[in-house]
C-alpha cells in the first residue's frame, strides 16, 4: 500500500486467489503516485494466470492511471494472457474511461466479482 497524507484515500490492492481466476481488487486513488505500484502488482498476478480487476473501490483515476492500464491490457494481449475488469466502476472512474474514449475498448464483465446474492 501507498501512503497518503490524513484524510486522503489510501491506494490498496488486495488478491482474492480462486477458481476461475485471480482477483485483484483496487481501492483509493490511481494516480501518478500509484500508477507503477498498480501496474506492479497487475503483472505480479497475471504471471499466475487469469486475472480480473476489481475497480470498484476506485474513486479516482487519472492520465497515469489510464495509461497504466491501457498498456496493461496491451501487454496481456501480447502475451495470450487473460486480463478482465469488472463492469461495475465508480461514476468518476466509468467518466474518464469513458472521455477518454477507452471504455468502449475495456473487456468488460459482470457479476465476477460480486458478492453472494447480488
Amino acid at each position: 500500500m501507498t501512503g497518503t497524507a490524513p484524510g486522503l484515500p489510501r491506494f490498496g490492492l488486495t488478491v482474492t486467489q480462486g477458481p476461475p481466476q485471480t482477483v485483484l481488487a483496487v481501492s483509493g486513488e490511481l494516480d501518478l503516485a500509484t500508477a507503477a505500484e498498480f501496474a506492479a502488482g497487475v503483472r505480479e498476478q497475471l504471471a499466475s494466470g487469469p486475472l480480473t480487476l476489481d475497480l470498484r473501490a476506485l474513486s479516482f483515476m487519472d492520465s497515469s492511471g489510464i495509461r497504466a492500464l491501457d498498456g496493461l491490457l496491451r501487454d496481456a494481449e501480447s502475451e495470450g494472457r487473460s486480463l478482465l475488469i469488472d463492469g461495475d466502476l465508480q461514476e468518476s472512474v466509468r467518466k474518464v474511461l469513458e472521455l477518454t474514449g477507452m471504455l468502449a475498448t475495456l473487456p468488460l464483465v459482470d457479476g465476477l466479482t460480486a458478492p453472494e446474492g447480488r
